[in-house]
């Protein structure tokens, strides 16, 4: 495999040349394991922000310093996914820390979209040129922390006011949400399944890339409905996780590998997780 990245000697993480290296990989490839480098939770977050300019976060998550959070999404398999698909903004990078490794199980999954359209049935890929509505609800406290991280004029979730909802909703006019009684938010966003990249020059094929085929861990399961009304069948969703399966790769995580993934264009899971949660320890940082 060939998105391996090994040092020559004790190289740390956020040397200029590996960076470099790192990055030439994402370009040609999607996404770069970097392995046997000295590395810790500091130098990984500080690599994250050599790529990008702004960090996200998301809502559901426990931070783990001021760049990155810590991964929990229990011990069942994780479907391939785009890291915060079903929001306005997914990061273009996402990077993935593994300071403790499980013995068995809980193998990290990639996935090259561009590939796997590529692969897909002339029907199939009709199908997902089709514009598609995220519907959800959203619990008081996940939508509040989500935008007091995402607006400009406030910095902790007591500041956010529905005014301030409003302005976020109107930077993006894919997205609409209402606030029910009980302060939970019904939202609705129109996605496109099949993207273009931001990363490296090659940037007129496009992925199939999205969390459709992905899980709903931390968040109510959104339904997903083409724009005529109709609702994506479980069919096409299973259909379409088959085909993906045949051009996925397993990562082996050992202990401080880090994966950089672009996030616009390969789609990423997990096996599931034998043994106990205690025995692994990831991080994920991500941003634009």
């Amino acid at each position: 495999m060939n998105n391996i990245l090994t040092p020559q000697e004790n190289t740390d993480l956020t040397n200029e040349e590996t960076v470099v290296l790192a990055k030439h990989h994402l370009e040609r490839n999607g996404w770069v394991l970097l392995r046997g480098f000295n590395s810790n939770l500091p130098k990984f977050s500080r690599l994250l922000q050599q790529f990008c300019r702004q960090l996200t976060f998301d809502p559901a998550r426990e931070f783990a310093d001021n760049s990155s959070q810590k991964v929990d999404a229990g011990k069942e398999a994780i479907g391939l996914h785009i890291e915060n698909g079903n929001t306005p903004f997914p990061p273009n990078y996402v990077g993935f820390y593994s300071a403790k490794s499980a013995i068995s199980g809980s193998q990290t999954t990639v996935c090259d979209g561009k590939e796997l359209l590529r692969h897909m049935p002339t029907n199939l890929q009709q199908t997902w040129a089709k514009k598609i509505t995220v519907s959800r609800q959203l619990p008081s406290a996940l939508w509040r922390k989500y935008v007091a991280t995402q607006h400009p004029c406030i910095s902790c979730v007591s500041e956010v006011t529905e005014k301030h909802l409003q302005d976020f909703i109107a930077i993006n006019p894919n997205q609409r949400g209402s606030i029910n009684a009980d302060d939970s938010l019904d939202y609705q966003l129109d996605i496109q399944p099949c993207l273009f990249s931001k990363v490296g020059d090659d940037s007129n094929e496009e992925a199939f890339a999205n969390a459709i085929l992905g899980p709903s861990f931390n968040y109510q399961k959104p339904t997903y409905t083409f724009f005529d009304g109709e609702e994506v069948s479980d069919s096409i969703i299973n259909k379409t996780a088959e085909l993906a399966e045949k051009y996925t790769h397993e990562i082996n995580w050992q202990d401080g590998d880090v994966i950089l993934i672009d996030n616009k264009r390969v789609l990423h899971g997990r096996r599931a997780i034998d043994g106990e949660l205690a025995d692994r320890k990831l991080y994920i940082a991500m941003g634009y």
